[in-house]
């Protein structure tokens, strides 16, 4: 299968614009936000309590991001989305240019931005497979999944730094508003919703009673339950590692530590490139449950190599493969969810994933400081590389990835 043919259906290359285009506007806000905020002059503390706004959006808006989905039309959200952060990034820009902008404005914007980019996702995932055949759908997801380190951690980052650094912070942020007024035009010209989602829209049920649904479909759904809690348990001993240890251990270790650390950074995008875009080219694995599972598991072994050394050309090619692993498994994630999870309740399960995700980070980052005081970081690193596979192997021991016997997106059972 060719991974670029879903690019020949028109209105999924609209969508596909407007999602690049998020996640250039994204990946560039992280950087212009430090670099307005050290331009006022703000101390390491103070930037970090701007910074941290972010993400806080990101966790507030990631549930409630899933009942809107679900009731309201999908292109109707990415259009408020976007025309929101379209003018939460041109008034910040402006309020700079005027020399009004503070410190409480930069963080209200990084919340309002974090908590509309939460809405984001969950809409364009319920949307997708509105627009696309079922047969088209792993190599959508392998362009989304290449699309977010190539573009969001590499490009985005590097192309408004290169503004900020010939100008000022403010002309980042006005690139940035001009990328999301781009995505929305590409939204705008997304087909009307579909006689299905303006009925969903009139469901006679609560938030939280759809909410309270999208839980309890997880719970009882043995393939997504499963999926979901086997990412939490890797998110917790993952996360932490890389962004603590690593940076540290590199920079102790090596003269040019900020240099390589970098580098090894870059393998880790470079394998989630290829691994995604190796993945859309294939189909939906049929036992897809032990096979998402199993390239996520087998690729965190890699993780245990800081322990055994510290050659940067060692740990950056164990980076890529594990890159390369979490790729696959997250483009066979993102398929079957479309495939398997029931329309109606799309939005809340992608959701919860997405909550989840970004809930564990912060908490794994909290854990492995307070670790790392009274154990060693060669145990810790082991850790990361050992307990997914662990946790694979017990799930697999309790039948929990075992396929479903019932059609796909009913509940597994037990």
């Amino acid at each position: 299968m060719n991974p670029l043919r879903p690019l020949a259906i028109p209105t999924y290359r609209r969508l596909f614009a407007a999602m690049v285009l998020t996640i250039f506007a994204q990946g560039a806000w992280a950087l212009y936000l430090a670099m307005q905020t050290l331009d006022l002059g703000a101390t390491p503390a103070t930037l970090s309590g701007v910074v941290a706004w972010s993400g806080i959006g990101l966790l507030a808006g990631s549930l409630p991001a899933g009942v809107l989905a679900d009731r309201v039309p999908n292109k109707s959200v990415i259009v408020a989305v976007l025309t929101l952060n379209v003018v939460v990034a041109a008034a910040t820009s402006t309020a700079a240019v005027l020399d009004l902008v503070t410190f409480w404005m930069l963080a209200m914007s990084a919340f309002v931005i974090g908590v509309s980019t939460a809405f984001f996702f969950p809409a364009y995932t319920a949307l997708v497979p509105i627009l696309v055949a079922s047969d088209d759908l792993m190599a959508v997801n392998g362009l989304e999944g290449a699309t977010r380190p190539l573009v969001g951690q590499a490009l985005a980052p590097a192309v408004v730094g290169a503004v900020i650094g010939a100008s000022m912070p403010v002309a980042g942020g006005y690139l940035i508003a001009a990328a999301l007024a781009l995505a929305l035009l590409a939204a705008l010209r997304l087909p009307a919703p579909t006689p299905a989602e303006v009925q969903a829209d009139g469901s006679a049920a609560s938030p939280i009673t759809d909410l309270l649904e999208g839980f309890r479909y997880v719970a009882l759904t043995r393939w997504v339950r499963s999926s979901v809690l086997f990412a939490a348990v890797m998110g917790l001993v993952v996360t932490g590692p890389l962004e603590v240890l690593l940076p540290a251990l590199m920079h102790s270790s090596h003269d040019n530590g900020p240099a390589l650390y970098g580098a090894v950074l870059a393998a880790l995008g470079a394998g989630g490139l290829v691994g995604s875009l190796l993945a859309g080219s294939w189909r939906t694995p049929a036992r897809f449950l032990p096979a998402m599972v199993g390239a996520w598991a087998l690729g965190c072994l890699p993780l245990a190599i800081p322990a055994l050394t510290r050659n940067p050309w060692a740990i950056g090619a164990g980076l890529a493969v594990y890159g390369a692993l979490i790729g696959i498994g997250m483009v066979i994630w993102g398929t079957v969810l479309q495939e398997h999870v029931p329309l109606e309740m799309l939005g809340r399960v992608a959701s919860l994933d997405f909550f989840i995700s970004v809930a564990f980070m912060p908490l794994s980052i909290a854990l492995t400081g307070l670790l790392s005081r009274h154990i060693d970081t060669h145990t810790l690193f082991v850790t990361a590389g050992l307990v997914p596979l662990a946790t694979a192997v017990l799930l697999a021991a309790l039948g929990q990835l075992r396929m479903p016997r019932k059609t796909l997106g009913e509940s597994g059972g037990a």
